[in-house]
């Protein structure tokens, strides 16, 4: 194990999904980069230099790749102008629209209870559901979690988008199923 773990302490889980350091790629610097790991819960992209761990330069022109992962960074990614990165699900070149996933690692604090009946938890990372987003055009919207919100959003395609949801079991909360669901879209 490399000593870039997470500093030993009572909290669970873990601030990654995946905490390995990956090759890495920037479309935006010609040089070689080093190996990357997505730090989810502090949103930042991670690297190893001379020993010490820093973290990339957010700059939103450029999309990076840890693995076979995507990311791009976005300074407001909706209403409450939350930054942070993003994961690209559908990556083709130029697509009319671009589905992008937000991964959440959430820090629960330990629960010492007020009774001697309910039991101490301690502190723990926990990977929260991921959220969905859409971008149509030059403007970044939260995926629709539903058949009715989609229709909307593509109000001249609805014949084509009714047909292919019932003709295709698209589950609204799983990458597989939005990234036939956005190349379908794609097509229209």
């Amino acid at each position: 194990a490399n000593s870039f773990d997470e500093p030993k302490s009572n909290i669970q889980g873990s601030q990654y999904i995946n905490k390995d350091f990956l090759p890495s790629s920037f479309s935006c610097l010609s040089e070689k980069t080093p190996p990357i790991r997505y730090n989810v819960f502090k949103d930042e992209m991670e690297f190893i230099l001379d020993s010490k761990l820093y973290y990339a330069k957010k700059v939103d022109s450029c999309i990076i790749a840890v693995g076979n992962n995507s990311y791009r960074y976005f300074d407001s990614y909706d209403k409450e102008n939350k930054s942070g990165y993003m994961m690209i699900l559908n990556k083709m070149n130029n697509p009319k629209y671009t589905l992008y996933k937000k991964e959440k690692v959430k820090f629960v604090p330990a629960y010492t209870p007020g009774s001697s009946y309910a039991e101490e938890k301690p502190p723990k990372y926990v990977i929260e559901k991921s959220k969905y987003f859409i971008k149509i055009q030059d403007t970044l919207t939260a995926f629709p979690e539903k058949k009715s919100e989609l229709l909307k959003l593509f109000p001249n395609n609805k014949e084509a988008i009714e047909l292919y949801l019932k003709d295709n079991k698209i589950k609204f909360n799983e990458d597989s199923s939005l990234l036939l669901l956005i190349n379908f879209l794609n097509t229209l």
